[in-house]
């Protein structure tokens, strides 16, 4: 296609009339557009009405980015008070569920306790009185009860006033097992590490034990140790 652009009328119409027909690029986006949905102008600076279509370009976009941030602004805190809701909520079932086995650990516990001090006491009563009990193995009337650190010593043959042994007896009950001093005495007996003393106590002693001054005691060890 060809225009002739000399400057006569017939030329200037018929650029005008195939104007829809010529297309440029831009320089800067490389993007084609049609001449005719363009404006000339001429001069170093763009014309006022493209400063002003730009400048109001520009409001517009800020005002749609307000509008953006403080739509993001009200999710954001929609969301986070859902977050804070649901953990509050969680935080609640947790600390009840811990209640829970908290209460159930405790419970079981003193009914544990009861029960251990239920057969505490009916053992420590049982072994009052099992010498009592045939099967006991000694004559009721040859034991002595001392029941710390050892619930029972046993003269055998007291009753019939010939003592033959020496035995010492600690019962128990349930799981309960012998302490660390009960086992020691064991050791020491059966080391044979056993001893008899008799001691006399001379007239000083006995004067010092009729008086009723409690200030006496201590004189009373020193005679006895002498």
């Amino acid at each position: 296609m060809s225009v002739d652009v000399s400057g006569t009328i017939g030329s200037l119409l018929s650029f005008y009339k195939h104007e829809r027909n010529i297309y440029g690029r831009c320089p800067h986006c490389a993007q084609p557009f049609r001449l005719s949905e363009v404006k000339l102008t001429y001069g170093k600076e763009p014309p006022r009405d493209v400063l002003s279509r730009m400048k109001k370009d520009r409001e517009r976009l800020l005002e749609e980015l307000d509008k953006l941030q403080a739509q993001i602004d009200r999710v954001e805190e929609r969301r986070g008070q859902e977050l804070r809701a649901l953990d509050d909520k969680w935080h609640d079932r947790v600390d009840m569920a811990v209640d829970r086995q908290l209460h159930k650990r405790e419970k079981e516990i003193r009914e544990k306790a009861i029960a251990q001090s239920r057969a505490g006491q009916l053992g420590k009563t049982l072994e009052k009185v099992v010498p009592m009990f045939p099967g006991f193995g000694h004559h009721p009337y040859d034991v002595r009860p001392v029941f710390d650190p050892i619930d029972f010593v046993v003269f055998d043959g007291y009753f019939q006033g010939n003592v033959t042994d020496i035995c010492f007896v600690e019962f128990k009950t349930g799981e309960s097992r012998m302490t660390s001093v009960q086992n020691s005495i064991k050791s020491t007996i059966q080391n044979k590490r056993v001893h008899f003393e008799e001691k006399r106590l001379g007239n000083d002693a006995i004067k010092l034990l009729t008086s009723r001054a409690s200030s006496k005691a201590k004189e009373l060890i020193r005679v006895i140790s002498k």
